[in-house]
């Protein structure tokens, strides 16, 4: 479905792009090895993203386990990119020829259909002589009771 987005490129918008500065900056102590500062220094040079890219971006922000003030997350944009990311992607796909065939498709309506009556008297099972199950119960009852009253006039 995604196939006929890759390399596709998008413009970063200058929101985004100062964000990052401000995120960039305020991560001092970062240095170079530390996650998101290549990537941060790079996105805002170019104000270009790929498709790819992004996928990346929100694998990261899924499988980070950190906390919102370590310098990864910080140099990688925080929520604020986190979503933006993912209304990316979401709208990107959601464009996509493919994603514009299946929303395009309507399904039948099942209740819309003609439904024949059939006589349901000739479906039962024809009637049979049981019992009821509350003589079921009386039965047991009735048999407990009598066993019980022998017990007690064998004692006495």
């Amino acid at each position: 479905m995604n196939s006929e987005l890759y390399g596709k490129v998008i413009d970063v918008p200058d929101d985004v792009v100062v964000y990052l500065e401000k995120c960039f900056n305020s991560a001092k102590d970062a240095d170079e090895t530390t996650d998101g500062y290549k990537r941060n220094r790079d996105i805002r040079d170019s104000r270009k993203v790929t498709y790819q890219q992004l996928n990346r971006m929100k694998n990261w922000f899924d499988n980070f386990n950190g906390f919102e003030t370590d310098f990864a997350f910080v140099l990688n944009g925080g929520h604020y990119v986190r979503n933006w990311v993912e209304q990316v992607l979401k709208s990107m796909r959601d464009d996509s020829e493919l994603g514009k065939e299946i929303k395009s498709v309507v399904l039948p309506n099942q209740y819309n259909q003609s439904h024949e009556r059939t006589d349901l008297s000739s479906q039962n099972r024809p009637s049979q002589s049981h019992r009821s199950t509350s003589d079921y119960y009386n039965t047991n009852l009735n048999e407990n009771i009598l066993r019980i009253n022998d017990l007690i006039n064998k004692t006495n």
